[in-house]
């Protein structure tokens, strides 16, 4: 069945070594260009265009949405019908996962995970109805359901950074720190600027009681997004326990002058002030 790849295009130039043969390969662009026209043009008057939904850019899970378009080439006459059933798959899995993604922003969790299963029934060799559905899965309860297609996806795409920063925070959760950190290390190789893998991977090293490991991690979320509330407030915390009172002073004040109302800093501040005056 017929789904996008995720390719690494060669910014190499072809060589060419004599002036008859780049004016044959000019006549081979030249016709396979027409070819691929006449082709995508055809697909684009068959194909009916999918919605595309706004997600939060702030959010720490972002949800893939159904954009795939089916590559159309020249086959043989015979292979026309199927080629024909697996784009109006695609087309219906595309559709059903933005209407479970409308469902899941509406808070309708139950009905989400209802049709991005019917989505990934119809393109199950798609990463990102796996990854949906996941998503879905863990919002409503379902950890073991979510963790399994988070796995399917990487299956299918092992450099899905969200499916491993995803999962890592799932393990996270049930304490499987080792694992957890597997994953948010297999995010930064493939991802070196995703802030939150980098307080993820900080905070589950906290929890294990490497706060030395930690700091630097918090640090670098904080470079990559200087706005990252939970990344700041982790790092003041890791501050704290190591008896660094001005960092975790600087860190605490840093947070309430942008939200004064939040408690945890309030609370971090107060803690901080305290030991000072110790």
């Amino acid at each position: 069945m017929n789904h996008r790849k995720k390719y690494r295009v060669s910014m190499r130039p072809p060589k060419t070594t004599a002036r008859k043969a780049r004016v044959s390969a000019w006549f081979v662009a030249i016709a396979i260009a027409g070819l691929v026209l006449l082709a995508a043009a055809s697909n684009l008057l068959k194909r009916r265009p999918v919605d595309r939904l706004q997600v939060k850019p702030d959010s720490n899970a972002p949800i893939a949405l159904g954009t795939k378009v089916t590559a159309v080439s020249p086959s043989a006459p015979d292979t026309v019908n199927t080629n024909d059933a697996d784009s109006v798959d695609v087309d219906k899995a595309a559709e059903l996962m933005n209407r479970g993604t409308e469902l899941l922003a509406q808070g309708k969790i139950d009905e989400a995970v209802a049709v991005y299963k019917a989505a990934a029934r119809l393109s199950p060799e798609d990463e990102d109805m796996h990854y949906n559905l996941a998503l879905a899965l863990a919002r409503q309860g379902q950890r073991e359901a979510a963790k399994a297609e988070y796995l399917e996806a990487l299956r299918i795409y092992p450099d899905y950074t969200e499916a491993h920063n995803n999962l890592g925070n799932l393990l996270v959760a049930e304490g499987k720190f080792d694992d957890a950190i597997e994953h948010f290390k297999e995010a930064l190789k493939i991802s070196s600027d995703n802030a939150s893998a980098h307080s993820n991977l900080g905070k589950a090293l906290a929890l294990q009681g490497k706060i030395t490991d930690a700091i630097p991690c918090f640090r670098e979320a904080l470079r990559l997004k200087p706005d990252y509330l939970e990344a700041r407030y982790n790092l003041g915390r890791a501050y704290l326990s190591q008896k660094q009172i001005d960092e975790a002073i600087s860190e605490f004040t840093a947070i309430l002058r942008r939200h004064p109302d939040f408690a945890p800093a309030q609370r971090g501040l107060i803690e901080a002030r305290q030991l000072q005056g110790k």
